[in-house]
């Protein structure tokens, strides 16, 4: 059997905050159609990893690379690491897209034209390709008929759905997810959720930082518990959430989860 190639490789990732560790050196490797978990409590830096694998935080040590696009940090006279080149910093990122739990839509933008927007802006793509991809994604994730809405008008459901088409927009390699229920109500996170569990049914590659042990235990290929900003333990569903599960991953399981 084939091994897919992995879209996403991190060594010894750090990051500190004054004097506050956040990420004591979490190393992860995410391969074609895998999607990983991490799961965690407050502070245990999940959130602050997701946005280290597309340098919206630079981390102090380690190395990143998705597919052969390697990050491009170096160290300055100072002795941190930074962007050394934001050219290739840009390539990176145009291979992943990052769904926050805040939507982040742009609101002066409609729906349509917040989908449409990385593609055309950034990657320089043909507006009636992009237009075609937008108008398919909406159909997609059901927001088909909101196009001209502005996103004040939706739901927090409706602006979610809408970041995840966004976030398709671009066919990134990977897709990063970041606590993208936490904000919403139950109904809404069951729509959410169903619609990330479709995108995995078909191959994408996702990484997805989240509260919901139901979508974690059954959706996920791999997951991996943070605690103190470094892998407290890892490994598929069956395992994590069944008799072998550490003891500090049961303990930050609620009953209901197991």
């Amino acid at each position: 059997m084939t091994v897919p190639p992995p879209v996403l490789t991190a060594t010894n990732i750090r990051k500190s905050f004054g004097d506050r560790e956040v990420l004591a050196g979490i190393s992860l490797e995410a391969r074609e159609g895998e999607v990983i978990s991490i799961l965690g409590g407050s502070g245990s830096g999940k959130s602050t990893f997701l946005r280290c694998l597309n340098l919206l935080e630079v981390p102090d040590e380690g190395q990143i690379a998705i597919g052969d696009v390697q990050a491009p940090l170096a160290r300055n006279r100072h002795g941190r690491l930074e962007v050394s080149d934001s050219r290739a910093a840009a390539r990176l990122r145009t291979q992943t897209a990052m769904v926050f739990q805040g939507f982040n839509l742009w609101p002066h933008l409609t729906v349509l034209q917040n989908v449409m927007e990385a593609p055309l802006r950034v990657h320089r793509r043909d507006r009636e390709e992009v237009l075609a991809t937008a108008r398919s994604l909406l159909e997609r994730v059901g927001m088909a008929s909101f196009h001209a809405a502005y996103p004040k008008r939706l739901s927090g459901g409706q602006q979610q759905r809408v970041a995840i088409a966004r976030a398709l927009a671009t066919n990134p390699k990977l897709v990063l997810f970041d606590e993208p229920t936490s904000a919403l109500d139950p109904e809404r996170v069951r729509e959410v959720l169903a619609l990330m569990r479709s995108l995995a049914e078909e191959g994408r590659t996702m990484i997805v930082v989240t509260h919901e042990m139901a979508f974690a235990r059954d959706v996920s290929s791999r997951v991996v518990h943070l605690m103190n900003g470094r892998v407290e333990s890892s490994g598929p569903p069956a395992h994590m959430f069944g008799a072998d599960a550490s003891p500090a991953f049961r303990a930050f399981l609620s009953p209901a989860a197991l």
